[in-house]
């Protein structure tokens, strides 16, 4: 009875095992070459085509230059070039809650209880604040095709505190003894920032760089409302907000192409990481078997590409649509389509579970919003 039952756990032993070496021989085979790029492979790389600008134009290099990026200062943090004592991020803190969100009274007695914190922040940074200055008057912006990678990344967070600082010293009445803020001056640097952050919206390449900017608006519009409690015609007056932040066409084709250009930096770096001699074995094995770069980039741009030509419905039977290895009813259809790089396609299916289309166009609206009410005559 021993031995039948001991037949029996080796014999299971020996399918499983027969099992699992045929699937990988079969993953292997079907894996075996790369294919060609795509018509819609094809398509993105000519959208991702753009004119040049010269760097001394270009905002983009030059906040890397002025603050370096967050692997730089990652690897060397002594070589930070822009930093914010406990004491002036909580200034900075109290700024955004006292005048982005409130009313003026309250913003006018933030300057007034804190006008010595202020002045000795701003003193401190009176060069990084001139800088920032030279960015917001720079015609253009625009990534480079190497920018476009998971890690290496602006440091935004520090940017927009020096941000919040240069607006700090733009409404501070220094050597007067009224406590309201500089109203005018406050709506001649929104005039002038706007047209350079409008620039950025409508020129970034990276989806996280569009979704930070967004916010970067809607925060200039929530800080226009409570100007315009005192100057409504001023802040109304505003060049860049008298048209609305409309998306076209060729915004989603930048946009999109730039995720797509992400995603293939990234597939390129964990080739590049598997093929070095101090990469396991196994992953040198992995990565030559199962990645293939050309394949990977026709999967995404299939993604994308419907992405930016469907348009956008909360409709469940018009929303974005899936190819046929992501959703046949057809069994053997489906076994067919995943003939070919069948792990590449599982994994890509995964994208067609968020609309990122429709997240985009939300946050437009949002900011649409904003602007309306604030052009309507109070």
């Amino acid at each position: 009875m021993m031995m039948m039952f001991l037949k029996i756990i080796g014999m299971l032993v020996g399918l499983i095992s027969s099992l699992l070496v045929f699937s990988v021989v079969c993953l292997v085979a079907i894996n075996a070459s790369d294919r060609t790029k795509s018509p819609n492979t094809l398509l993105v790389e000519s959208w991702l085509k753009q004119q040049p600008v010269v760097s001394n134009s270009n905002g983009f290099e030059y906040v890397k230059a002025m603050l370096g990026t967050t692997e730089e200062n990652k690897s060397n943090p002594q070589e930070a070039t822009l930093s914010f004592s406990d004491q002036q991020t909580k200034l900075i803190r109290d700024f955004k809650e006292a005048c982005h969100s409130a009313d003026l009274n309250t913003c006018n007695e933030f300057f007034s209880s804190n006008s010595e914190t202020i002045n000795r922040a701003i003193n401190a940074h009176q060069t990084n604040i001139d800088k920032y200055n030279v960015l917001v008057a720079m015609p253009d912006w625009q990534e480079s095709d190497q920018s476009l990678i998971p890690h290496d990344k602006i440091r935004w967070s520090q940017l927009f505190q020096l941000r919040e600082l240069s607006l700090l010293g733009t409404l501070n009445r220094q050597g007067t003894s009224t406590n309201k803020i500089d109203v005018d001056a406050a709506i001649a640097f929104l005039n002038k920032e706007t047209h350079f952050w409008n620039n950025v919206y409508h020129s970034s390449r990276s989806l996280l760089s569009h979704m930070i900017v967004s916010g970067v608006l809607k925060e200039q519009l929530r800080f226009a409302s409570t100007l315009a409690q005192s100057n409504h015609e001023g802040v109304k007056n505003i060049n860049a907000w008298q048209s609305p932040f409309i998306l076209s066409q060729n915004d989603f084709e930048r946009i999109f192409s730039g995720e797509w250009l992400f995603g293939h930096n990234a597939m390129q770096q964990m080739v590049m990481e598997a093929q070095q001699d101090t990469a396991p074995f196994y992953e040198q094995w992995l990565a030559k078997m199962f990645i293939k770069p050309i394949d990977d980039d026709n999967l995404r741009a299939e993604y994308f590409v419907n992405m930016v030509k469907d348009p956008v419905s909360t409709d469940a039977s018009l929303m974005l649509k899936k190819p046929e290895y992501c959703d046949d009813d057809n069994s053997l259809m489906q076994l067919w389509q995943l003939r070919y790089n069948p792990i590449g396609k599982v994994l890509s299916c995964t994208f067609y579970e968020t609309d990122l289309k429709l997240r985009v166009v939300n946050m437009n609206n949002e900011i649409e919003h904003l602007r309306s009410n604030l052009m309507i005559t109070q």
